[in-house]
């Protein structure tokens, strides 16, 4: 069973567009979705995988946050490359540049959007925490929290969670694997 699993905040808010596209998937057989609300996303992402991981059908987490709509047939696609780890892209702005979801060397900078994307299905060394299919056995083998931002003496961010999942996936021996023809909508950071 596929679960898809999207953090919210505290009030329960999610883009009505991503709770349609994440209905739409769970009425495929061997689909759900559900949330989790917390102040971070990266707790959110953590502890929805540490709830629906007791159910041992579970064998996959789909990732999507509240604000992003994948295209569609995006879960199926993904599902059929039969990966630990496998994401889609969406666009965001990091630190003020616009940037895709992904690095593709071991530099602190997100791939700008002004750059051509890679063809095909690459391995990077980081990818963002939405739209990303993870495989049980990736959970089983990486110690929790999964998902865990760390912040500087200013209150920026030093390391997102997904950053850190990426990195401790990688440090594990799991390749990090995305399909830049998967373009996702980012309704809250991508568009500007």
């Amino acid at each position: 069973m596929i679960v898809i699993g999207v953090p919210v905040p505290k009030d329960h808010s999610i883009d009505v567009r991503t709770a349609a596209y994440c209905s739409a998937e769970a009425m495929r057989p061997g689909v759900q979705w559900g949330y989790c609300s917390s102040k971070e996303c990266g707790v959110g992402r953590s502890a929805f995988a540490n709830s629906v991981l007791g159910n041992p059908d579970v064998t996959h987490i789909f990732n999507i946050d509240a604000d992003v709509v994948p295209p569609p047939n995006t879960l199926q696609k993904l599902f059929d490359y039969d990966l630990p780890i496998v994401a889609g892209i969406y666009p965001t702005v990091t630190k003020g540049n616009k940037t895709w979801s992904f690095k593709t060397d071991d530099s602190a900078e997100w791939q700008l959007r002004d750059e051509p994307l890679p063809k095909g299905l690459t391995e990077v060394t980081a990818i963002g925490g939405s739209t990303v299919l993870i495989k049980r056995e990736v959970f089983v083998h990486l110690d929790p929290p999964w998902f865990m931002a760390s912040y500087n003496i200013d209150g920026d961010y030093s390391e997102k969670e997904d950053e850190y999942f990426s990195r401790m996936a990688r440090a594990a021996g799991y390749k990090l694997m995305i399909d830049p023809s998967i373009v996702c909508k980012h309704y809250n950071y991508g568009e500007v």
